[in-house]
Parts: C-alpha cells; structure tokens; sequence
C-alpha cells in the first residue's frame, strides 16, 4: 500500500492544476464569466470538498485570488496581495519574493 501523500503537497498541487485550468476554461467559454465560473466551480469541488478545515480559509482565498486576477470576480480588499503557498498565513513562512 502507498502511504498518503502530505496533504499540504497534494492541495499545492492541486491549486497548480485549476490555475492551469482556469487560462484553458477562459479560452474554452470564450472569456463568458458565467460559464467559466460553473466550469471552475465543478473542477475545484473535489478540493474544497476534501480540504482539511483549518486550511480551508487559505484554499478559498487563493480560488478567490485566481478568479480575481482572471478579472471574473471582484478582488476581497484593493492593494491587499493574494496568498501564495499553503504556509502564506504563517508568520513564520519567508515573505514571497517581489515581482520583477
């Protein structure tokens, strides 16, 4: 039997893929937000889904984060950054590099 993978991985992971997703749904429903969004919300269900509680708040964000940036949903707070990696809430995670 294989031993189950970290769940922390498995959720960056996971929110890798409906990244990737979401520039592919876009091009698919031709930038038609009410279609995108339903597509999105069906691929990201078996995430939210199964996501442990406590990293749930962070999950959500960052599925908020990426519709926002998609310009399909109005971002939560004007200048606030959205999270990057499942530690983005931990004060003691390293701050994530400026963009370039």
């Amino acid at each position: 039997m294989i031993a189950a993978m970290d769940p922390r991985i498995d959720i960056e992971a996971e929110l890798a893929r409906l990244q990737q997703r979401l520039a592919a749904l876009l091009a698919e429903h031709g930038g038609r937000k009410a279609a995108v969004l339903d597509a999105f919300s069906a691929e990201a269900e078996p995430l939210t889904a199964r996501v442990p509680a406590e990293q749930a708040a962070l999950v959500n964000k960052r599925l908020n984060c990426m519709l926002a940036a998609a310009g399909l949903v109005a971002a939560e707070a004007e200048g606030e950054p959205c999270p990057t990696g499942i530690d983005a809430d931990d004060p003691s995670a390293p701050p994530p590099a400026p963009p370039r």
